[in-house]
Parts: structure tokens; C-alpha cells; sequence
């Protein structure tokens, strides 16, 4: 049997003097690499891929100020039909039917009221006929007052003329100083009577026509009650005051209602307006006639502010826009995106936005100089949708990074990958 060697092998260990070179060219092999990975990446401080920033080129322009909201297509005339009485209702339409001005929509069924105009027409005709009576009375009055004053003339005349021919029978001694002065005192007391007679038919014509005038004025009096109660009446028949569509039936059939109770609504098709909500952050700058850029039905209109809400709901503003009747058909509570303008700058420098707004504060940026991205101050102004504007810290031309900054804040300087 053949042996192997492995008797005759021996282990020796490698010099001294080897060893320490080997040691040696390893550490020369990681200073290189650590001076080759501080040239490339020492600089910098951090190194970003390509892929995770957002560029974007500062330019000089005109940009618009606006805001975004949304809000709801709404009718500019939608009035709410309320009860004038109490009592029980009688529908006549339902909600989303066409209507016309005038048409009728309800009735209320109300007996008290309408037994207090029948007996309000009562009492008017009662005093109508009292009137009539009293004009009667009246001329029956004044026809006895011209007899009475008609005799008191002819009483009158035939004492004078009885006193003339006493005058002449005296003049002549055919009748003696008694008679004469008989007939002279008949006259007199005829011509008293007479005159009595005339201011008696006077002041009787004038308290006829007092207590007639007194009377007209009860009747007037009566007429308008009863043409109250009337209104009042013919109110129970609730019409459309406008062509349009019901809205929201707020009752149901045959249902007791209250007075000034809110029963339907009606809803114009001809003229609408958009209610929006905007934050509160811009209630102060908001004013009349602002234009606003509707979105409603793939459609683009164009209108203006027509009125602002005075108080904050929810942190937010209601404001009303009018706008000219658009091509598209719109509906009530159709939704609806705005933009509403709030200033015009011309002339400025600005950038895309990007959430380097937030993330930098507003007041640091990265600019992009080939490979390399170089932190600077910005100085921030008016932003719109799309754009802000650049005051200082950037120059037209200039491309800033505009997505999160806020992994790259410590470093002066980093290398784009």
C-alpha cells in the first residue's frame, strides 16, 4: 500500500514583511475609494435621483390671482308660498311640475274665515239699506221744512198786504188806532215767522247732511272690512306668481295647517345663480362685481360677484355670482367649480407651484445649476392656482425645484442623480 505525502506537508507562516504589505495596499485601496466617494458625493452633502424632484423654470409674465371653490347652481327667484290661515290644505300640484303664473297650486279650506265674511257682507248691506232709509228720511225732512217755510211766506204776504190796507184806512180815519196797530203786529209776527222758517230749512240742511256724511263714512268703513276679509279669502287660493316648476312641497294633502306655515315653493327656469363657498382667508378681499369663471355641465361661464354673506359658517363665506342665462340647461342644487379672480399682475416673475411652498416655508428654495442643485432664500409674493410669484432669490430663466423639500433642508448643496 502506496502512502499519501500528507505526512511530509509542513505549515509555515507568511513573513512579517509580506504581511505588512498586503496591509498596506488595503488601506491605499480605501483611501482612494474615500476620495473618490467624498469628490463625488462630499460636495454635495446629498445626492437625489432625477426621478423624485419636480422641476420647474422661473419666467416673467402676467398672472392672475384667484381662488377655487365650489358651490351649487341655485334659482336668483325661488319665492316660498306661506299659509295667510289656518286650516286644511288642498294640493293641487306636486313637486317638479311645470307651472304658470297664476296657475292655481293650493287651496285652504277655512271656515272661520269665510263665515266672518259672510257676516261682515251681512252688516255692509244692512248698512247700506240704512243709509238708503236715512237719505229717504232726510228728503221727507227737508220736503216738510219748504211746506212750512212756504206757509211762513204766504203768511208773510198776506199780513203784508192786510198791514198796507190798514195803512191807507188809517191815513183816511176808516178804521180806528187799535185795528191799524193789530195789523201792524200781524206783519211783524209773519215776517219773523218767515224768517225762522228760513234758518229752521238751513241748519236742518246742514244736520241732514252731517248725519248723512256720518253714515257714508260707517259704510266705508264697513266696505273696506269687508274688502279685507275678502282679500283675505280670495288669498286661500294660493296661485303661481311666477312660470316656473314646484320646488319642495313642504305640507302633505289634506294637512292642518297654521297661519304663515310654509307650504311650496316655486322656482324660476329663467334666471339662476351659483352660491359658493369660499374660506375665510380671502373674505377681505373679496368684492362686488369680481369676475368668476363658472364649470358647471362641461360647460365654462363667465360671471361676477353679486352679493357676499356678512357672517362665517364652517370657515367659510357664502358668496352669490350672477351670471347671463348659458346655453346649457341647469337644474336647482346642480354642482358647480369656480374660479374667482381676485387680482391681475402684470409683469412679474413667477413659478409653477409645487410643495416646496409648504415644505420650504416659503422662504428657501433649490436652484439647478447642470448636476447640482444650490440652496437660496426665496422671497415669496401673491399666488394664484397654477403660479406664485418670485420677489428675490431667482431670476427669469432660472429652474428651481418645486416638489418636498423637506428631506433636502439640511444640506447646502445636492447632487441630482
Amino acid at each position: 500500500m502506496i502512502q499519501d505525502t500528507s505526512g511530509q506537508d509542513v505549515q509555515r507562516k507568511a513573513p512579517r514583511r509580506l504581511r505588512g504589505l498586503w496591509l498596506g495596499l488595503l488601506a491605499t485601496a480605501l483611501l482612494v475609494s474615500g476620495g473618490y466617494l467624498w469628490a463625488q458625493y462630499g460636495q454635495g452633502q446629498q445626492s437625489v435621483r432625477a426621478s423624485r424632484l419636480q422641476l420647474a423654470t422661473v419666467e416673467r409674465g402676467d398672472m392672475v390671482r384667484e381662488v377655487a371653490a365650489r358651490g351649487r347652481i341655485v334659482a336668483a327667484n325661488a319665492p316660498v308660498l306661506f299659509s295667510p290661515s289656518a286650516g286644511h290644505i288642498n294640493l293641487q300640484v306636486q313637486a317638479g311640475e311645470i307651472v304658470e303664473q297664476g296657475q292655481v297650486l293650493a287651496h285652504i279650506d277655512s271656515p272661520e274665515l269665510e263665515a266672518q265674511l259672510s257676516q261682515q257682507q251681512a252688516i255692509l248691506e244692512r248698512q247700506t239699506l240704512d243709509l238708503q232709509r236715512q237719505q229717504l228720511e232726510a228728503r221727507r225732512t227737508a220736503l216738510e221744512l219748504q211746506r212750512r217755510r212756504d206757509q211762513a211766506l204766504v203768511t208773510r204776504t198776506a199780513a203784508e198786504r192786510e198791514k198796507q190796507r190798514a195803512d191807507r184806512a188809517a191815513e183816511s180815519d176808516l178804521i180806528s188806532d187799535i185795528d191799524h196797530q193789530q195789523a201792524q203786529d200781524e206783519f211783524a209776527s209773519a215776517r219773523i215767522a218767515f224768517a225762522h222758517a228760513e234758518q229752521e230749512i238751513a241748519l236742518a240742511r246742514d244736520t241732514l247732511q252731517f248725519e248723512q256724511r256720518t253714515a257714508e263714512v260707517e259704510l266705508e268703513r264697513q266696505r273696506l272690512t269687508v274688502a279685507e276679509l275678502q282679500r283675505q279669502v280670495d288669498a286661500l287660493t294660493l296661485r303661481s306668481p311666477l312660470d316656473g316648476l314646484v320646488g319642495n312641497t313642504l305640507v302633505g294633502q289634506r294637512e292642518q295647517v297654521a297661519d304663515n306655515q310654509p307650504l311650496l315653493s316655486v322656482v324660476s327656469l329663467s334666471d339662476y345663480q351659483a352660491e359658493l363657498q369660499v374660506p375665510e382667508s380671502y373674505a377681505d378681499e373679496l368684492g362686488l362685481t369680481m369676475a368668476v369663471s363658472l364649470s358647471v355641465g362641461g360647460a365654462q361661464i363667465e360671471g361676477e360677484i353679486a352679493g357676499i354673506s356678512p357672517e362665517i359658517v364652517a370657515n367659510q363665506v357664502t358668496v352669490r355670482v350672477r351670471f347671463p342665462p348659458p346655453e346649457v340647461r341647469l337644474r336647482q342644487n346642480q354642482r358647480v367649480t369656480a374660479q374667482v379672480r381676485l387680482e391681475s399682475l402684470e409683469n412679474v416673475l413667477m413659478v409653477r407651484r409645487g410643495a416646496f411652498i409648504q415644505s420650504g416655508h416659503g422662504r428657501t428654495g433649490f436652484r439647478v445649476d447642470g448636476a447640482m442643485a444650490q440652496r437660496v432664500p426665496l422671497q415669496l409674493g401673491a399666488s394664484s392656482l397654477t403660479h406664485i410669484e418670485i420677489l428675490a432669490g431667482a431670476d427669469a430663466g432660472d429652474q428651481l425645484i418645486i416638489s418636498d423639500l423637506s428631506g433636502l433642508l439640511n444640506s447646502s448643496e445636492i447632487l441630482i442623480k
